[in-house]
């Protein structure tokens, strides 16, 4: 009897300490794979092309998402509390209601992202550009920034508990 084809080889998605292998996908690439309410705590996803993904649901608190390329991912409801996004392109994302407290966002780029009910409770935004992003309703208390973070027009990130680092 014959084995049905794959799609491609598998891509092991594994944990950033310990190694381990969190979850199989079967694909060519991660580019507008579908990860929603994959269990990736931890996961060892940086420098990785995630573009158009779905991560919807997604658990990836603490994961390694550096240097990661999400341009129009979804990642509604998405868990990346503590996650490293340092670098990341996050352009057209839709973070709605996604937690990201005290996720370390230097230098990512969130242009034109939905963030709507998004928490970003204690979040780094050192240098991040958020230049056209929706902040509706989105939890900034003591998310810090400084004077290279692009904020949307108007927007006054201090009116919403964020604070500016020195």
């Amino acid at each position: 009897m014959a084995l049905a084809q794959r799609v491609g080889p598998l891509i092991q998605i594994k944990h950033k300490v310990s190694g381990e292998v969190l979850y199989l996908v079967d694909a060519r690439d991660l580019m507008g794979v579908d990860l929603s309410g994959a269990p990736l705590a931890g996961a060892s996803l940086g420098r990785k092309n995630l573009s158009r993904a779905n991560l919807d649901g997604a658990d990836l608190q603490d994961a390694d998402l550096a240097f990661t390329m999400l341009y129009n991912a979804r990642l509604v409801g998405a868990k990346l509390a503590g996650a490293q996004l340092r670098g990341t392109a996050l352009n057209s994302a839709d973070l709605t209601g996604a937690d990201l407290r005290g996720a370390n966002l230097f230098h990512t780029s969130l242009f034109m992202s939905d963030l709507t009910r998004a928490v970003l409770a204690g979040a780094k935004l050192f240098g991040t550009d958020l230049t056209g992003a929706v902040l509706t309703e989105a939890d900034l208390a003591d998310a810090t920034f400084d004077a290279d973070t692009r904020w949307p027009d108007g927007f006054d990130p201090t009116a919403h508990g964020a604070v500016q680092a020195e």
